[in-house]
């Protein structure tokens, strides 16, 4: 099969589906999927496949996701969380690894 047969083979495997994100949502989207090495999009299916992957509906309500919770911020807040992401990036492994630790 060449490229674009390919290409167009894959286009008819998906479905699209518009969705409205609470504000601020999408910018936290972005953050974890930066983090995670994924687009937007992978992982928003990433999180979803692990959340309708569930045995039952009624674990749903009580499973607690391996990856970050999102969660909308209010705007007084948002500029905190953004200043302590920007000096969080600029440590070293060994100490985000430290933070993390004393975060738990």
């Amino acid at each position: 099969m060449d490229t674009q047969r390919a290409t167009t083979h894959a286009r008819q495997e998906v479905e699209k589906f518009v969705v409205r994100l609470p504000k601020g949502m999408r910018a936290q989207i972005a953050e974890v999927s930066r983090l995670s090495h994924r687009s937007m999009n992978s992982e928003i299916i990433a999180r979803l496949e692990e959340s309708l992957g569930q045995s039952n509906i009624e674990d749903a309500s009580t499973h607690t996701p391996s990856a970050p919770l999102l969660r909308a911020v209010d705007s007084s807040d948002a500029a905190f969380e953004q200043e302590i992401i920007a000096r969080v990036r600029r440590l070293s492994h060994e100490k985000r690894a430290a933070v993390l630790e004393l975060l738990s």
